[in-house]
């Protein structure tokens, strides 16, 4: 059933990108947002992606349950009569047919059901990104079983070929347990597989961080970096584009250490990054060398930060981070 899955998530994602740009087309300046409790920001452009997302989901699986990063209800409350009307008549032209109010908070909220797989869904992972016109992810990730089993992200601002940056952009990375992994062009095109990075020498192993510094301690990665010989570079990505980056082999690492010991990550961060990397030949676990738990909440509780590699210099990486950690105490 994993392809079955796999091609609703990315006939979502897909349509979830399109809404995006639309979104970004319609505001020169700055795309409309509304703040959420907390330093996060959250944009029509975030309901209107998940309103798309969870509408196929609960049209061809509405027994699947469902994790999703944001609420109806917030959207209730915080959206005024403009920004209610642009998510309604975005998400209508994105799904070619008219929708009302009602349908969009009922798709926003959609609960699901009681049956595996979990579907963890980031309408827009890379917000901040998002706002500058930057690289920002639609991931849609299926877990079961405690696992990220398979993803797909969509990244709208990615170039298509890594060797000519000013040409097309938009690719869409998905993959899976047994299937592996693929990328191709968010406006068609044939689906080819992809595969991480050969490299194991230190000297030449790249490195991949957040762009925001909240995200992570970009000291603390500095300093693996220096531990473990890294002499390849480190690049600045938003969000979960991160994840295909490392799975199609423009870099061997994703370090996500936190800043404060006591945060958890989201399990719709990190679900759909996860399964495609992984099918892709790579390894994913927390910073303690632990597979990433997905069966416990909204949260990976049972671990603490994340690490993706080529599989290849995820020992090397390791090891430089204990001894970091020892050192500093």
């Amino acid at each position: 059933m994993l392809g079955t899955w796999l091609s609703t998530a990315r006939r979502a994602a897909r349509t979830a990108s399109a809404l995006c740009l639309a979104v970004l087309a319609e505001s020169p300046e700055r795309p409309d947002a509304m703040a959420k409790t907390g330093a996060e920001p959250v944009t029509v452009a975030d309901y209107g992606s998940q309103a798309v997302i969870l509408e196929a989901v609960a049209a061809d699986f509405p027994r699947h349950r469902v994790v999703a990063e944001e609420g109806a209800e917030h959207f209730r409350q915080a959206a005024g009569p403009a920004a209610a009307e642009q998510v309604v008549r975005l998400v209508g032209a994105a799904l070619g047919r008219p929708v009302r109010l009602d349908d969009v908070l009922g798709w926003i909220g959609h609960p699901g059901g009681d049956e595996e797989p979990v579907w963890a869904i980031d309408p827009i992972d890379g917000t901040k990104g998002f706002l500058r016109r930057d690289q920002f992810a639609v991931a849609v990730g299926l877990v079961a079983g405690g696992r990220a089993v398979g993803g797909v992200l969509g990244c709208p601002n990615l170039p298509v070929d890594a060797a000519d940056p000013g040409g097309r952009r938009g690719v869409l990375f998905w993959g899976g347990e047994g299937i592996g992994a693929f990328a191709e062009p968010l406006e068609g095109g044939a689906p080819v597989p992809v595969s991480v990075a050969s490299t194991s020498s230190a000297d030449r192993v790249r490195v991949l961080g957040s762009v925001e510094s909240a995200h992570g301690d970009p000291a603390l990665v500095r300093s693996v970096m220096e531990a473990a010989g890294i002499g390849g570079g480190m690049v600045r990505i938003d969000s979960q584009v991160k994840y295909g980056a490392v799975a199609s082999g423009l870099a061997e690492v994703y370090l996500r250490p936190r800043n404060r010991p006591e945060y958890r990550e989201r399990i719709w961060d990190h679900a759909a990054g996860t399964a495609i990397v992984t099918a892709a030949g790579g390894r994913v676990t927390d910073l303690d060398g632990l597979d990433l738990d997905f069966s416990l909440g909204s949260r990976l509780e049972a671990n603490r930060g994340v690490l993706a590699t080529n599989g290849r210099v995820h020992g090397l990486v390791l090891d430089a981070l204990r001894a970091v950690e020892t050192e500093t105490g």
